[in-house]
């Protein structure tokens, strides 16, 4: 499903100026050294459960060291791969649109969330650039937490929409 396709919940009169979604690569791959790290610690944990079994069938070891492994297997999962399992899935169903009025945004895994921001609320935009046509838009709304449009391709289409970026930003390299 393309986010051309997507029917954006608008009000009446209300223009949509822009709508796209993540580049599906850096998007999934947005955290990789993190998932590097967990999945040797995944390997590393998953080796010591199956040392443990092993004992526990041939040496008559206590079952107890299997089960202390068992978080420690699941918990690294969801660091290493199960993080880019996720992030894929997410993926399916992130879409962004910016109207004359507010910024929406469609999200979720398992079930579809919007959440929607005024442009009012919008006090400034960061960046965070990946090359010259990919970079992630961190949305400033105040005091209250950023809107961060992750990896998006083109991000030019959208900056040109939005209010002038906040001169007391950080640099486009780390600002995100």
């Amino acid at each position: 499903m393309s986010g051309i396709d997507w029917q954006w919940p608008l009000d009446e009169g209300e223009t949509l100026l822009w709508q796209g979604r993540p580049a599906p690569r850096c998007y999934t791959f947005r955290n990789w050294k993190l998932s590097a790290a967990g999945t040797l610690l995944f390997m590393a944990c998953s080796f010591w459960m199956l040392l443990g079994i092993q004992l526990v069938k041939s040496e008559n070891y206590s079952m107890l060291l299997v089960l202390i492994t068992i978080p420690l297997v699941v918990t690294t999962f969801f660091l290493g791969p199960g993080q880019l399992v996720l992030a894929r899935l997410r993926w399916e169903k992130l879409f962004y649109a910016l109207t004359d009025q507010r910024l929406l945004v469609r999200d979720g895994i398992l079930s579809v969330q919007f959440r929607e921001f005024s442009l009012e609320e919008i006090s400034g935009w960061q960046q965070r650039r990946f090359g010259p046509d990919l970079a992630s838009i961190r949305i400033l709304r105040g005091d209250e937490a950023p809107q961060i449009l992750a990896c998006l391709e083109q991000p030019q289409l959208l900056l040109k929409h939005l209010p002038p970026k906040q001169d007391n930003a950080e640099s486009d390299r780390d600002s995100i």
